[in-house]
């Protein structure tokens, strides 16, 4: 339990430490992120002062509704309430707001074909009504607008400057055409006939208007209507709402509340139209049946001039009117539906000859309720039919169903009338023999007179139906004159201050997560395709298991080939003084007898002989004896340290000549350090394995452990010869040394397998040529209060 408590442990350290690392990876270059960011917040500054504010103009109207509670049907065999007209069909509604033909009508009230901008040297203004010192005037244009097969190219935006308040100058920029032209007069410029006027409501100075530029382009109707589609939107304000929200965002206010009260008020009208199409057809209808009454009641009269004439009658007695008073109660009710029987039977032929899904004429008198009702709800599907084919086809499924229920609703009226037609019949002919049974008492009456009665019967009919019609009239004239409205507006166009773009807020906030992500970014790849080893993090995580027991930093450039002095308290005399301490843990003296450390790499320029020199340096400033034996005998270096020539004898001479002793090759005293010998490679032979295989080298290293406590051999790198595997096993500790931005990481596998197959022995790491002034880890250890020159560490807030 507590070894799985340990090792968990381990790794969330571990984890830390690796989040660590990567923290201070990046914030090692923390001057890039405040530099991106800077220059974000610039840019969004730039973009907030300049960029065009757009605003949101709202409205909100409600929609009222036609009737309260549907047409009750129940009377008719297998008839249902087919439509309730408390519901408002809101979806219909916003069809009707958005369709071509009600914005095509808002476009050209309000001129939204004209486009006038003010050009400023940063930011164009669009210019509405009084803000605008002159109006245009279009008469004609170029043919390809005319005919509709216009391009975007073909809508040119003309430049006009005031040189004076009569005279303009007007340009094209992509033709560079110009030409000069006075006010108010017609101009013919790039094949548009047009006229400026200045603006009698323009809310500013005229005189100034010479020192500005202003711009004017005219957009063809359907390219406004398409502009203003994509630009209003109409939403119901809830679900169960008859209150739709209109709204509209642009960059001018005035300009965004005048499209939305133009559009609620052509709305407004259209709606109005169409109810007023049933009163008129009702009208029209009563004036053709009174023109035909004219001319009837006008018979009738002439008929009972001549009759009067031709039998010397004028007038009945006195006593003929009681014996027709009994007579008058059938009488009265005969007429009332002989009225009734022309009136039905005239809509009947009205309902037959008129085409489908036309409006029928409404409340003409008849007095059958239900043929009332039916013809009502059928001219309002008929409206309902209007509206739906504004903004759908006739093969739209809900266009069908309502010419469906309109085939079917004219049936049923056409079948109701019928019946009421019949029954009329069937009730006027008992009212006319009860007259007659009643009227038996008159056959005394004079002949004459009993026709000038029935003359004058036919004209009191005619009279009564002619009074009705007339009354009709009127009331059909006063419904179509006072209308309502079909809506009622709610709230007025209002635009709300604040703009609803630019969003400075969040236009600050992208620019700041921006200005982070790029410098961010611009690391991370470098980071990715950088492949050269940069830090001890990297090695620890290839080897875990070797040690790494020095940190080197990078020495300013030309320095690297002087040795340290014994007094030395630079940060690289520090870094050794610590490398030196850490090689006596890798493994202890066992004897008297000198230990012996082999300084390698992987390839070279990686720093072993620099780092060979100054061990041995800083070993002989603690008073050891020490020897440095040049064993690189095909690239040597070390002579360039002792300021010796290369050609001078060493190592490779004793190697191939058994007569040469190690005294004869010994450099004594190198630098300012007494105990420090030094024996040099010597020159470069032709086959330096074989020589480093005879024995020699074993019986040089054998008789020098005696005379030192310290043998430092500079040995070949491993990956490009077999030089220094093959004396390996004669190594106490093996120095294997990768330098920072020149080592490949790769070949950290190649230690890791030197390490596993002990091809080295005691192998201990050190990381040559790192940067001194913001490596992590690196100040604090070296450079603070300990170096004269550690940099000060003010910024470097990622320090430990």
């Amino acid at each position: 339990m507590n070894k799985e408590y340990i090792v968990d442990k381990d790794a969330q350290q571990e984890t830390g430490e690796d989040l660590k690392y990567l923290l201070y990876k990046y914030l090692k270059y923390w001057h890039w992120f405040v530099l991106g960011v800077f220059l974000m917040l610039i840019l969004a500054f730039i973009y907030n002062r300049y960029a065009t504010r757009v605003y949101s103009t709202s409205a909100q109207v409600k929609i009222l509704k036609e009737g309260e509670g549907g047409l009750d049907l129940s009377g008719l065999q297998g008839a249902t309430t087919l439509f309730d007209m408390n519901k408002v069909n809101l979806e219909n509604e916003i069809q009707i707001f958005t369709s071509r033909r009600l914005l095509g009508n808002v476009v050209e009230d309000q001129e939204l074909n004209t486009v006038i901008i003010s050009e400023g040297s940063v930011k164009s203004v669009e210019l509405w009504r009084n803000e605008s010192p002159f109006k245009v005037h279009w008469y004609s244009f170029p043919k390809s607008i005319e005919a509709g097969a216009y391009k975007a190219e073909d809508l040119k935006t003309i430049g006009i400057k005031f040189t004076s308040l009569t005279n303009i100058e007007l340009t094209e920029e992509e033709s560079s055409s110009s030409i000069k032209a006075v006010v108010n007069d017609t101009v013919n410029f790039l094949n548009y006939k047009f006229s400026i006027s200045l603006n009698p409501e323009y809310s500013s100075d005229l005189q100034a208007v010479t020192d500005g530029l202003y711009s004017f382009t005219y957009l063809p109707k359907n390219r406004a209507i398409d502009g203003l589609s994509r630009a209003v939107e109409i939403t119901p304000a809830a679900d169960r709402s008859e209150i739709l929200d209109l709204t509209i965002q642009g960059a001018v206010k005035s300009k965004n509340e005048d499209v939305l009260n133009t559009l609620i008020q052509k709305f407004n009208q259209d709606g109005i139209y169409d109810k007023q199409l049933v009163s008129k057809r009702t009208e029209e209808f009563v004036e053709e049946r009174l023109k035909f009454l004219e001319k009837e009641l006008d018979t009738v009269e002439q008929g009972l001039v001549n009759f009067k004439r031709e039998n010397n009658l004028v007038m009945f007695e006195a006593n003929a009117q009681q014996l027709f008073t009994k007579e008058a109660t059938a009488e009265k009710e005969r007429i009332q539906l002989e009225t009734q029987l022309a009136i039905s039977s005239d809509f009947k032929k009205e309902l037959q000859n008129s085409p489908d899904f036309t409006l029928l004429p409404a409340n003409i008198g008849i007095a059958d309720n239900q043929v009332n009702e039916l013809t009502t709800m059928y001219n309002q599907f008929v409206l309902d039919r209007e509206k739906f084919l504004i903004s759908a086809t006739p093969n739209n499924p809900m266009v069908v169903n309502i010419e469906a229920k309109l085939k079917s609703l004219k049936a049923s009226i056409l079948s109701s009338v019928t019946a009421y037609v019949k029954n009329t019949q069937t009730a006027l002919s008992s009212s006319r023999m009860l007259e007659q049974s009643s009227s038996s008492g008159l056959g005394k009456l004079p002949a004459k007179e009993r026709g000038e009665r029935i003359i004058r019967r036919q004209q009191e009919i005619k009279e009564r139906l002619y009074l009705f019609l007339l009354q009709k009239r009127e009331e059909a004239a006063l419904v179509h004159a006072t209308t309502g409205p079909v809506i009622k507006v709610v709230d007025y166009a209002y635009t709300s201050p604040i703009p609803v773009s630019p969003k400075t807020k969040i236009i600050y906030l992208a620019a700041l997560i921006v200005g982070v992500l790029i410098p961010f970014g611009v690391l991370y790849v470098r980071f990715l395709l950088d492949t050269k080893l940069s830090s001890k993090e990297q090695v620890k995580r290839v080897v875990p298991n070797i040690p790494i027991v020095a940190e080197i930093p990078q020495l300013e450039n030309g320095s690297s080939k002087n040795l340290l002095k014994a007094n030395d308290r630079s940060v690289v005399a520090e870094a050794f003084r610590i490398l030196r301490t850490n090689l006596s843990y890798v493994k202890k003296k066992e004897s008297d007898k000198a230990q012996v450390i082999f300084v390698t790499s992987s390839t070279k320029g990686e720093g072993k002989t620099f780092v060979s020199i100054n061990l041995s340096c800083m070993l002989a400033s603690s008073n050891n004896k020490v020897l440095l034996i040049g064993a690189d005998l095909r690239n040597p270096q070390l002579h360039t340290y002792v300021k010796k020539s290369k050609n001078v004898s060493g190592l490779s001479k004793y190697l191939y000549d058994e007569k040469v002793s190690h005294q004869d090759l010994i450099i004594k005293g190198v630098g300012d350090f007494k105990s420090l010998d030094v024996i040099l490679s010597g020159s470069i032979p032709p086959n330096p394995a074989e020589l480093i295989m005879n024995g020699r080298f074993e019986q040089l290293l054998s008789d020098l452990k005696a005379e030192y406590d310290y043998i430092i051999v500079d040995t070949a790198p491993t990956i490009l010869v077999t030089d220094t595997l093959l004396i390996s096993q004669h190594a106490d500790v093996t120095t294997y040394v990768s330098r920072a931005k020149h080592t490949e990481l790769k070949l950290l596998d190649h230690i890791d397998d030197l390490n596993k197959t002990n091809k080295l022995k005691n192998i201990a790491l050190v990381i040559n040529g790192l940067d001194s002034k913001s490596t992590y880890g690196y100040n604090y250890g070296y450079g603070y209060g300990y170096s004269a020159e550690a940099p000060s560490s003010k910024w470097k807030f990622w320090k430990k």
